[in-house]
């Protein structure tokens, strides 16, 4: 709650604000007979719910039952917190906050005057590219990166001829050099920090102009772009280029896209992607993560197509999955080197968004492309690639269902791709008990625990609780090493009563049972399972005889790699012709 001083300071902006025109800013009102109405900006509708009341100073809105006052509108609209609307409101009036002394006075001054003078910068060098024959070669330049007129006004795009053209602009205006500094606009020399360049504006959420990205004119220039240093206004790692204009179409989609270059940016708002961003010229931080979540809780990252790109990409995948939040990565293809291209080279920007991959999955998919699980070295890479993802995925559910997956895509039975935590580094928790996958016979039951039988064996129990005499369709696994322990005990017992009275003795016995397997049992009986037919029954069968026969060939695997670090030729020699010869012909 406010403090008193806060209540005060309340007080003053109130007084000096209207509700009207701060709404006004988001909303379009109009006048109808003592309040204005408008469309909620709160959520979706085609007939205005949204009422200010001027003279009370409130509103509300009949769609969604919210109201309040231009605090409560603030905080809302801005997803931010009281502190933060009422910093913004006081800026907007004029009003001093009460606890700003000192230092921190002097602080939000400088502050306040850096994004003023920016703005100042903002339409200096927006006149000078639009109306003036020194800004032709940025026009020119802009031309062939097929950046419209209206888009780069949009934008704020300018042109800054360098010298002391702008330090000589605020000079008439009686502006403080200093402040120009300050803002980084000025070097201590007197000259412009701009030279010859292409102006981008770097603006916060709120569409304020914090600092500048400055692009070279010529392609050979050694440093194609500059960015403004740091100031009391601007963090690099804590803005992100384009989002006072993508907000609102964030907020439509639920979804922001993630790119890396300005330009990027530019040309997909353009072409109707305006949910594009990026993180203007800097690795992409926690800070920008933590703002961007204020709007969205999906990214989808469409990076440059190299290394670069590909180094990033993981990076934010990691990083948002430990803020909460989902990510997919879009791939460009070989035809285009980054989005901008991609775009303005007629991609298929539907397409791309489409097929995009949620981030654990593509980067798992990229790790073990090209290699081939019957080898058994790549099979020890894939192992070693995957568990290495795995092991940076801290929600044990989301990891686990990453496992299932990862071994799917492998062609190997999941419980093959067991997964180790590495024993230095991170720790994260052991994966979560084996459930049923949607590739399971039909029937597999949900919700197993650590004490369930494996998915294909609680199949078959179930299958002998409906029917009996598949029995000796079933007998043959008994008898082989096909099952793991636990799996040939649950049988053995499921077997020993059907073969000493049928289903009632079955029925007798199943008290005894551990009680995930009476689960089973009677869940069967409840509702039968779908396909009991002997194909059904055999195919799984098969699989299990499968899967064993992958558990030997990564035994041999593990071998091989204990043989060929210790040097031993000839045990190398015989577990690879073992390997080949318990393959023969048959797919991992």
């Amino acid at each position: 709650m406010p403090g008193r001083l806060d209540d005060d300071s309340v007080a003053r902006i109130k007084a000096r604000l209207n509700l009207v025109e701060v709404v006004q800013e988001h909303v379009r009102l109009r006048k109808q007979g003592r309040e204005w109405v408008g469309r909620c900006p709160f959520h979706q509708e085609k007939t205005p719910s949204f009422a200010v009341n001027e003279q009370k100073q409130s509103w509300f809105c009949f769609g969604c039952d919210e109201g309040g006052d231009m605090f409560t509108f603030v905080e809302k609209i801005e997803k931010i917190d009281f502190k933060q609307a009422l910093a913004k409101l006081a800026e907007m009036a004029g009003v001093e906050l009460e606890d700003e002394r000192g230092p921190e006075r002097e602080r939000a001054r400088t502050r306040r005057s850096v994004i003023e003078l920016n703005g100042l910068a903002v339409q200096y060098y927006e006149y000078l590219l639009h109306s003036t024959p020194a800004g032709e070669a940025a026009r020119d330049l802009l031309q062939r990166r097929g950046v419209e007129e209206e888009t780069a006004r949009r934008f704020g795009l300018g042109y800054a001829p360098g010298g002391r053209s702008f330090a000589s602009f605020l000079t008439r205006r009686g502006r403080s050099l200093e402040d120009a500094r300050a803002a980084g606009l000025v070097r201590r020399d007197g000259h412009d920090f701009f030279s010859d360049r292409v102006m981008i504006p770097i603006r916060d959420e709120s569409g304020h102009p914090l600092a500048f990205t400055g692009r070279a004119l010529s392609e050979g220039d050694q440093r194609k772009y500059v960015n403004s240093p740091e100031t009391v206004a601007y963090v690099k790692g804590r803005v992100l280029f384009g989002l006072d204009l993508a907000r609102a179409r964030i907020g439509e989609v639920g979804q922001a896209v993630l790119m890396e270059g300005q330009f990027d940016v530019i040309v997909a708002h353009q072409f109707g992607v305006g949910n594009a961003i990026a993180s203007s010229g800097t690795a992409f931080t926690e800070d920008q993560l933590r703002l961007l979540k204020r709007f969205t809780e999906e990214l989808l990252l469409v990076f440059d197509n190299d290394e670069a790109g590909s180094r990033a990409r993981y990076r934010v995948i990691e990083l948002a999955a430990n803020q909460g939040m989902r990510t997919r990565v879009g791939e460009l293809g070989q035809g285009a080197k980054d989005p901008d291209e991609f775009l303005r080279a007629g991609g298929d920007w539907e397409r791309l968004a489409r097929v995009a991959r949620p981030g654990w999955e593509f980067w798992i998919r990229q790790l073990i492309a090209g290699l081939n699980p019957r080898q058994p070295r790549d099979f020890e890479v894939a192992l070693k690639n995957v568990n290495g993802v795995l092991a940076r995925i801290e929600d044990p559910a989301i990891r686990e269902s990453n496992r299932r997956d990862a071994a799917l895509w492998l062609g190997v039975d999941d419980h093959l791709l067991v997964f180790r935590a590495p024993a230095t580094g991170r720790r994260p928790p052991p994966p979560v008990a084996r459930e049923p996958v949607g590739q399971e016979p039909p029937g597999a039951p949900v919700g197993a625990s650590d004490t369930l039988p494996s998915q294909r064996v609680a199949y078959l129990l179930q299958v002998l609780a409906c029917r009996p005499d598949a029995l000796n369709r079933i007998r043959p696994l008994l008898d082989s090493g096909f099952l793991e322990d636990f799996d040939r005990a649950a049988l053995a017992r499921m077997a020993g009563a059907l073969d000493q009275g049928g289903e009632g003795e079955l029925n007798r016995q199943l008290e005894s049972f551990p009680p995930a397997e009476a689960r089973l049992v009677r869940r069967a009986w409840a509702t039968p399972p779908p396909g009991l037919d002997d194909p059904a029954v055999d195919d799984v069968v098969r699989k299990i005889e499968a899967a064993a026969g992958q558990r030997r060939r990564l035994a041999i695997i593990r071998d091989l790699a204990e043989a060929e670090r210790t040097g031993d030729a000839a045990r190398v020699s015989d577990l690879e012709a073992a390997y080949v010869s318990e393959l023969g012909d048959r797919a991992p």
